[in-house]
């Protein structure tokens, strides 16, 4: 009875931590997502440029990168749901000070809610490696499928919001201060009472944890993220601005956004159980990349089908999330190196993803054209293929 009992309260508590974990996967990218739509009128009332632009939307993810290289650090010193704690609070505090109307408020909101998305960007798939050893996939395409689904609401939402007659974009990207708020009150029992391994892992105390610095499959898996990375901040931040230069209109291109996160969340969910019966993942890496090529090159030769190619993206971004995370833990040997693969895979992804949104403004802007663009977006989809691809190939780090 005994032991029905405990393993009753462990049951209980990976259920509770899989809730916790879906809600903060929720908060990963909606705070991001929801200034797309709006970035028009954000650049009207505070005069920004096409460069100023696209620096606003390359911030984010320049502070993933630079975080990524300290977050397993933090994680190991602090514990993972304290550190993931503090992530929530300031995506909530950083969310709400975006959204106010004082000098700089944009700039301040913003690194505040990208310090904290780039912590718990880290540190969940080190959670999941450890708490849901048996079921790694699973949890991952269920948060994973949490970020798209709320991503793609914050799209979807921003520009009817915004419009509403006593509302403006402040609302539109402000808003999702609820949202991490009530996160960080279900996280609380975690971060006052954070659960610690019974084992400690034998490696780590040997000090033999193998960095995946060292390993090409490191490389292979940070260069896969990297490049789907590119590509899925590019299209959330220009496809709006895009669109309207092809004749759609705002609202529809929100709509389009929506059903862009409402795609991915479907591969993301469908992935999971591919994943699981696979041997390796190289066909699905594969895949992913197709996907994405499609979509890039349709959007550019066909912009008249631009829902079909975005429901094309959508498949890839939502396959290739699912399936990057999910390797974070294939490719590792227990949690304190998915935690270091996480970390760099996430620093050379998000270095090389600021890299896409600001490009694609800055060749916008002085080509006055979207052939340059495209070129970027249709090279990095071909690198998604051949980096996702060797990626899958079943290997360990260190092996």
């Amino acid at each position: 009875m005994f032991k029905n009992a405990l393993s009753f309260c462990k049951l209980s508590h990976l259920s509770f931590l899989c809730i916790a974990i879906i809600l903060v996967g929720a908060n990963l990218r909606a705070p991001i997502t929801s200034v797309g739509p709006v970035l028009a009128d954000i650049q009207s009332e505070l005069g920004l440029e096409g460069t100023g632009a696209g620096f606003l939307n390359a911030l984010p993810l320049f502070i993933f990168a630079v975080l990524s290289l300290f977050a397993p650090r933090l994680g190991r010193r602090y514990t993972l749901e304290r550190v993931i704690g503090v992530a929530l609070i300031a995506i909530t505090i950083g969310t709400l000070v975006r959204s106010c109307d004082f000098t700089g408020a944009i700039w301040l909101g913003t690194i505040l809610l990208s310090a904290g998305i780039a912590l718990g960007n880290v540190l969940l798939p080190g959670l999941i490696k450890r708490d849901f050893k048996n079921h790694t996939a699973t949890v991952i395409s269920l948060y994973a499928a949490a970020m798209a689904g709320f991503a793609g609401l914050a799209a979807g939402l921003a520009v009817p919001i915004s419009n509403l007659t006593q509302f403006d974009w402040r609302w539109s990207i402000g808003c999702w201060t609820v949202l991490s708020g009530f996160a960080l009150l279900v996280w609380l029992p975690l971060f006052k009472d954070p659960q610690q391994p019974t084992i400690a892992n034998a490696s780590l105390a040997k000090g033999q944890v193998s960095s995946p610095w060292r390993h090409a499959i490191g490389w292979q898996v940070s260069l896969f993220f990297a490049f789907h990375s590119l590509i899925f901040y590019s299209i959330v931040d220009w496809f709006a601005t895009y669109a309207v230069s092809i004749g759609i209109t705002p609202v529809d291109a929100g709509f389009y956004l929506l059903i862009y996160q409402l795609v991915a969340i479907v591969t993301n969910l469908a992935c999971a159980p591919v994943i699981a019966k696979m041997r390796d993942q190289t066909w699905l890496g594969f895949a992913c990349g197709v996907f994405l090529l499609i979509g890039t090159f349709g959007l550019y030769l066909l912009p008249t089908l631009s829902l079909l190619w975005i429901i094309s993206l959508g498949a890839g971004a939502g396959a290739s999330m699912t399936t990057s995370l999910a390797l974070f833990g294939l490719r590792s040997s227990d949690h304190h190196q998915a935690s270091a693969l996480s970390g760099m895979a996430q620093f050379i992804g998000y270095l090389g993803a600021a890299v896409g949104p600001l490009l694609i403004g800055v060749l916008h802007e002085f080509s006055h054209s979207w052939t340059a663009p495209f070129v970027v977006l249709i090279g990095a989809s071909i690198m998604v293929i051949i980096f996702a691809t060797l990626a899958g190939r079943n290997k360990l780090i260190g092996n």
